[in-house]
């Protein structure tokens, strides 16, 4: 009877421990699937955010990355963002290479305001931000095919800013209202001196530099040139007043000031990364008329102490027929590109290289190879730096097929 009675105890501890063991295995999994379940559930979170903090070892690779320094002659195209994330992309730089394009200019941020590429804690995020081109990802593609990666940045023409926070617009000193270029169209406009768009910006271009890219290339750097300009305040007119009535000895500051200032700034977050900086100017600038120069802000002179390159656009079918006494501009592709790089070489500082933008693409032009070979013969006779082509569309195969007959 003790025996059978010591047995079933026996029994009756053994089916317990059994049953505490398999708790706390069941426990154990759970905690397991939970521990995991937050793990993803916070990437996922940190990911949507935009909070793209990265581990300390990533973060040096990146700002390690070996950068590909300018050639002596470059032969660069321009992409915008959507091509860069097709599978269009890749047919492109076979294409690319066979006609010995060396560098790629890509859309990191466009005149419509999107954002290509994520940028944490910026305002008005939503709808803005459309993240995708992985800038690592594309350096490393170019840097297989010995091509440079430069990022094409929109300054201050930004429709969905503008449309979002009216704050940021040029004021109307007439009506006591927001300025817009026009009636029938939405605004596009930032204020270039408004604190808090030069802050959004070298935020953008900061964290664009950061990722291994080579060189920053600004756009639609300028002040507003359409609609009733004189109806526009900018803020540094209304500081520069309240500033001016307390101190009688204080001088205004004029567009180009705010310009110049603005890239200064821009310079120094470049060189933090050992990033080259470019800027693009309106092909007239390059003939630095007054009135243009004051218009737009763009001070070839004062640009380029801190540019790395400058990219005058010199399309032809952007000029009136008979501009400069010519018969037919448009299609007088040489002499329009050869006298707009002439003379942004005289007004450049001399470390400064030019770069000029050439059209690609058939807009009010016979296009055609004789088209496209006396452009690029105009910027070797004005001892340009290279050249760069211009397609809004991307549609370079015909193209890029007439430059490798050309080489």
């Amino acid at each position: 009877m003790k025996k059978a009675l010591v047995v079933y105890t026996i029994f009756i501890l053994f089916i317990f421990g059994c049953e505490k063991n398999k708790k706390q295995k069941i426990e154990t999994i759970k905690q397991s699937v939970v521990t995991k379940k937050d793990k993803e559930k916070s990437a996922f979170i940190k990911n949507v955010s935009g909070d793209e903090t990265v581990s300390k070892q990533k973060s040096v690779q990146l700002q390690t990355m070996e950068h590909l320094p300018p050639y002596s002659f470059t032969k660069g195209i321009y992409l915008n963002a959507y091509t860069v994330a097709s599978k269009k992309f890749q047919a492109i730089l076979d294409s690319a290479e066979t006609a010995g394009i060396n560098t790629v200019v890509f859309d990191l941020k466009n005149m419509n305001g999107h954002i290509f590429f994520r940028v944490p804690k910026l305002r008005n995020q939503k709808g803005k931000i459309k993240p995708i081109v992985d800038i690592p990802r594309v350096v490393e593609k170019l840097h297989q095919r010995k091509m440079r990666a430069v990022g094409r940045i929109v300054m201050f023409h930004d429709q969905f800013t503008a449309e979002q926070d009216t704050l940021l617009r040029p004021q109307n000193r007439k009506k006591n209202t927001v300025w817009k270029e026009s009636k029938r169209r939405k605004a596009a406009w930032l204020d270039p001196s408004q604190p808090q768009v030069q802050k959004e910006l070298l935020k953008i271009i900061s964290k664009a530099a950061s990722e291994g890219i080579d060189g920053i290339q600004l756009d639609y750097i300028r002040f507003p040139t359409q609609g009733n300009i004189g109806d526009a305040r900018f803020h540094y007119q209304s500081e520069d007043s309240l500033t001016a009535a307390n101190d009688s000895t204080f001088i205004n500051r004029t567009k180009i000031d705010i310009i110049e200032d603005f890239v200064k700034k821009v310079k120094k977050v470049c060189k933090k990364y050992n990033t080259t900086l470019g800027g693009d100017i309106f092909a007239i600038v390059a003939w630095q008329r007054r009135a243009d120069v004051q218009n737009t802000g763009q001070d070839i002179k004062k640009l380029t102490k801190y540019l790395n390159e400058i990219h005058p656009m010199i399309y032809s079918s952007h000029f009136a027929a008979n501009f400069g006494f010519r018969k037919n501009v448009p299609n007088e592709p040489y002499y329009i590109v050869y006298k707009g790089t002439k003379l942004t070489k005289k007004y450049a500082d001399k470390n400064c290289r030019i770069i000029p933008y050439i059209q690609a693409n058939s807009w009010k032009v016979n296009y055609k190879p004789e088209y496209i070979y006396a452009q690029i013969d105009a910027v070797k006779a004005a001892k340009a730096d290279g050249y760069i082509l211009w397609n809004a569309a991307n549609r370079y195969f015909k193209t890029l097929n007439w430059i490798r007959k050309y080489h």
